[in-house]
């Protein structure tokens, strides 16, 4: 355990730098929405600001556990480290997923205070805030398995002399396969049928940020749609599973 905590400890230090930068991007964005609001006498600027940091988050999980990984493959460290590849990928796993919870309540702290800056708003989207940041944490760890499986692959392949020059096409077909099969698949009806009658729940489908005359009718109009969240264990299945190929091939040592 103290190894462990050692190597988040580790990974924390090394990757603090790129999350200060972040943290200063988004404190640059907003500031830039504040001056603009009150140069063009404008409120609803800064909503607008802080709407289009709040997307640029769906990015941030995979883009610093691709930053963490590339920095790890050029000192080579885990080539000699008695920790397993479980233990060192869940380090970068777990500090990644520490700063984007950092980042989206420093994102909801600025939403709430550009909503409050509206004159009579009379609605406050608290519940849609909460889904919008579970999609983002889900999206990014979504995609974030994807970045681990494909670099420990592609480093893996290492091994294999014959295909160390084409590594990058195998793992493109390799998606474009998957993508394939599971587009034909949920393209079945009996698929359909499957998901769109079990484990279905509403959501809001999107946020229209109204205004109306001297500020009477500010708000948010919400739509719902029917979710299904059949897809959403079949992508959480093979999540596991991709995390779990991905710890067995460092396992072998691989020199990335």
């Amino acid at each position: 355990m103290n190894k462990f905590k050692g190597l988040i400890w580790k990974d924390l230090h090394t990757s603090k730098v790129w999350f200060i930068g972040w943290i200063a991007i988004i404190i640059v964005m907003y500031s830039i929405g504040i001056a603009a609001s009150k140069y063009l006498n404008e409120a609803t600027l800064p909503v607008a600001f802080t709407i289009m940091i709040g997307v640029l988050q769906f990015g941030f999980l995979p883009v610093i556990i691709y930053s963490m990984l590339r920095l790890e493959g050029k000192t080579q460290l885990w080539l000699h480290s008695p920790l397993s590849g479980f233990s060192l990928l869940t380090s970068k796993f777990l500090v990644a997923l520490i700063y984007l919870l950092i980042s989206l309540v420093l994102v909801n702290l600025l939403g709430f205070i550009s909503i409050g800056r509206l004159p009579h708003i009379n609605y406050w989207p608290i519940k849609e805030g909460v889904i919008l940041n579970l999609v983002v944490l889900l999206v990014g760890i979504y995609f974030s398995g994807w970045i681990i499986f494909f670099w420990v692959s592609y480093h893996y392949m290492l091994k294999f002399p014959n295909i160390k020059n084409v590594r990058w096409l195998i793992i493109s077909l390799f998606w474009i396969l998957y993508t394939s099969a599971l587009t034909f698949l949920t393209n079945l009806e009996v698929v359909k049928k499957l998901t769109d009658n079990y484990l279905v729940v509403n959501v809001p489908a999107s946020f229209f940020f109204t205004i109306g005359s001297a500020g009477e009718n500010n708000g948010f109009e919400i739509d719902l749609i029917p979710l299904p969240l059949i897809p959403f264990i079949w992508e959480g299945s093979i999540w596991i599973l991709l995390f779990i190929i991905s710890c067995r091939l460092l396992d072998s040592r691989i020199e990335v």
